[in-house]
Order: C-alpha cells, then structure tokens, then sequence
C-alpha cells in the first residue's frame, strides 16, 4: 500500500509583480518543481482545492463560514452562517482598497469592544456577531439570499464590484453603511488612529452557507493551523492538529495513510502584492518545511503532490525526488508575475 503526501501551499506560485532570481529561496524551490510531473486540477483557490481533497460537494460555493466554525469547535448547526471580518477600507480617487484583519494587528480586547457596540445596533435586525477570536467574526443567519467574494479575493483590491449580490443584497449594503457609520465613531478606532494604526472601519462579509454533506476522503491525518481545514477535518472525524516538527509527520508514514498538510505563509503577501514579504516568507517556509518534507518523503518511498492553489498539482513519485540543483531552470516558468 502507497503512501501519500499533499501539501496545499496557496501564493506557493504567486502572483508576485517582481521575482528575485538571485534569493536562496528561488533555487531550493525549483529543486522542487523541476522535476516534478505537472499537471492540471481544475480547481484554483485555496478552499475549492480543499473541497476537492475532502470530496466536499459545494456546487462552486465553499461554506467558509460554517466549515471554520466547525473548525474552532463551534457547533453551527443546520443554520446558514456568513463570515463578518473585520477590515480596513482606504479610499482612493474613486476607489475603495480592502485591508483584511490578519494585516492590521487587531487586538483581541479591541475586537471584544467592537463586536458589542455592533451588536448592540444590531439587535433591531434580530442579528449578532459572534467572536471567534479578534480576525474572525460570524454572523447567523434566517436564509443566505445573496452572493458574496471571499475576502482573500478582495484583499489588496478595489472592493466598489465586489459588494453582496442578489435578492437580500440592497440590505445588506445598507446595513453595512450603518455598520461604517457606526464604526467610524468607536472609541477603539480613535484610540488606533492616534497610535498611528488603521481603524477598522468597516466589516467584509463572505463565506456564506450551511455546513455541507460529508465526502468519502481517503486522508488519514491532517496537519493545520487553518481554522478552514480544520472545520472540513472535523466533518470527516479526521484527527488534526498544528504541525510543529517534522518529525511528526514522519511518524505517520505507515503504508496507506494520506498525510494532508496546509501552509499559508505565503498567502497573504501574495494577494497584497508584496514581493520582498513574499520572498522571505519562501526562504523561512522552504528552509525549514518543504525541504525537509521533500527529503522526508524520498527516505519514505512516499509520493508527494504539491498544490499551490492556482490549478496545477505537482507530483513527485519517491524515484523522481531529486535535490540537486537545475541550472536551466527559472522561477518565472512557475511563478506567475
């Protein structure tokens, strides 16, 4: 019996605008890709390669909200949930640029005041934010009557399109001109600005649905500090837990087990665009995980799929792991710019 390893690594590939050939990084990563056998999975994003690998049917629409409460140890029920996180709006000519939470270090005790004054408010509407820690915020709901983008595909970007659509939509937007007004006055958000922070002035919901029907995974293990993962693991009573050493992986290369690993350094610069955060955080994740797991898994004759969320899956079978340099080879045949 075979035993597998599959890694999700979403910015593993970027879009980066500017890559440096010339950082350590660059070379350690294509000892990875070069020899590896591409190929494609039609699934781009991080939760639709997720969905794939549980064998989650969502039609297209990841739950992000329900699944991440799973996630957390929250129960949520047969209700619908939308995802409320706090973020940062900059306005910009005629354009408004969304900054997510993980980005504006949001204290938890500031997020703790911020959620009551909100709630307060939205008691009228028969609406509460419920805090899953200061990043995290998630709203319940009657019905899911409206579309919305993820904030990860919103994150670093002009959000003026990618407001809630459909039938509940034109309420939504009007709470959430509320929502700002009533942010804007919040004692936290003048306490920040005066320590030269960004307020959080507004929410970003997303993530809309209801937990979804079990899939049929053949994942034995899996290794993660996303609360996402973590909600699709519980659904399939698969044990998790947060990756530390190497070491542990190891011990759990027996002959049919699926090892599922998620790392997501990467992500947030890449969406921002932000090559030198980028770059480092390649060095640092390459340098202490990927090799590592790479070598781990030639010495274990284990096959090693490689997913960077952007619609191709690198496989390296144990006789094709080679860690030598490629000298021909680019970073730019891989990364997108």
């Amino acid at each position: 019996m075979s035993v597998k390893i599959s890694l999700v690594i979403p910015g593993l590939c970027g879009p980066i605008p500017e890559i440096d050939e010339t950082h350590p990084a660059a070379s350690d990563l294509l000892k990875l890709l070069k020899p590896a056998r591409a190929t494609s999975t039609s699934m781009t994003g991080f939760a639709n390669q997720l969905a794939k690998l549980f064998d989650i049917n969502t039609s297209g629409k990841i739950p992000h909200a329900a699944l991440s409460l799973e996630g957390v140890g929250i129960d949520p029920g047969e209700a619908c949930w939308v995802r409320a996180d706090p973020v940062n709006l900059q306005a910009d000519m005629d354009r408004a640029i969304l900054s997510d939470g993980q980005s504006l270090n949001l204290r938890t005790d500031e997020a703790e005041k911020l959620v009551d004054e909100l709630n307060q408010h939205l008691a009228e509407d028969g609406l509460s934010v419920l805090l899953a820690d200061s990043n995290n915020w998630f709203i319940k709901l009657d019905d899911c009557e409206f579309t919305t983008t993820p904030l990860h595909d919103a994150a670093g970007r002009n959000i003026n399109h990618l407001l809630p659509e459909g039938k509940s939509a034109g309420y939504w937007k009007s709470l959430l001109n509320e929502i700002q007004m009533l942010l804007h006055m919040s004692s936290v958000n003048t306490a920040r600005e005066q320590r030269g922070q960004a307020a959080i002035n507004s929410i970003w919901l997303w993530g809309e649905g209801c937990l979804p029907a079990k899939g049929n995974p053949d994942i034995t293990r899996v290794w993660t500090d996303d609360m996402l993962t973590a909600g699709m693991a519980r659904l399939h009573d698969i044990s998790f837990t947060a990756l530390t050493d190497v070491n542990e992986l190891a011990n759990h290369m027996n002959p049919g087990t699926h090892s599922l690993i998620t790392f997501e350094q990467l992500n947030q610069p890449a969406c921002y665009g932000d090559a030198p955060a980028w770059h480092n955080a390649l060095g640092d994740f390459v340098n202490v995980w990927l090799l590592p797991i790479v070598e781990l898994a030639r010495a274990g004759k284990a096959s090693l799929d490689v997913y960077p969320c952007n619609g191709i899956k690198y496989r390296l079978l144990p006789s094709a792991i080679n860690l030598q340099f490629w000298k021909k080879a680019r970073l730019q045949d891989y990364v997108e710019t």
